[in-house]
């Protein structure tokens, strides 16, 4: 199958970083299969990947999916509600948590959690032992 822009760039930018696909899928956190299907041509990625590949290769989209040459600015951090929500998804797939749980969360499950990270490590284990604890019991 002949490879298309988005296949090409992928493999160029791949090669300047010095990186085989096993080692790129490794710090994606993606399967090296669909990846070298990217590379030879045989699928097209999705928009939420080509933004994780942008981000990881530090280019725009356009230089991605075009070609044309444009770094980008990383010294400015764009907080916008939307680029937020992509970072929290990333950061959700890459610890294999579904983001159907995480939609169902309240403040009131935010603040929880915000509250068990200021914890030390023994209190949060401590903590972790009464929840099962009483996960058990309620479950009898």
């Amino acid at each position: 199958m002949p490879q298309n822009r988005i296949s090409l760039k992928l493999l160029e930018l791949r090669q300047q970083h010095n990186l085989t696909q096993k080692q790129l899928c490794e710090n994606l956190n993606i399967s090296r299969s669909v990846y070298s299907y990217f590379e030879c041509g045989r699928r097209i990625p999705d928009i939420d990947t080509l933004l994780m590949f942008s981000e990881y290769y530090e280019v725009s989209l356009d230089e991605l999916v075009v070609g044309s040459s444009s770094k980008m600015d990383t010294s400015v951090k764009d907080t916008s509600a939307y680029d937020l929500g992509i970072a929290l998804v990333r950061r959700l797939q890459s610890k294999h948590i579904p983001i159907e749980n995480i939609m169902k969360l309240s403040k009131a499950d935010f603040d929880f959690l915000t509250d068990y990270k200021k914890l030390t490590a023994e209190n949060q284990a401590e903590l972790n032992y009464l929840m099962n604890y009483k996960i058990r019991k309620q479950s009898e």
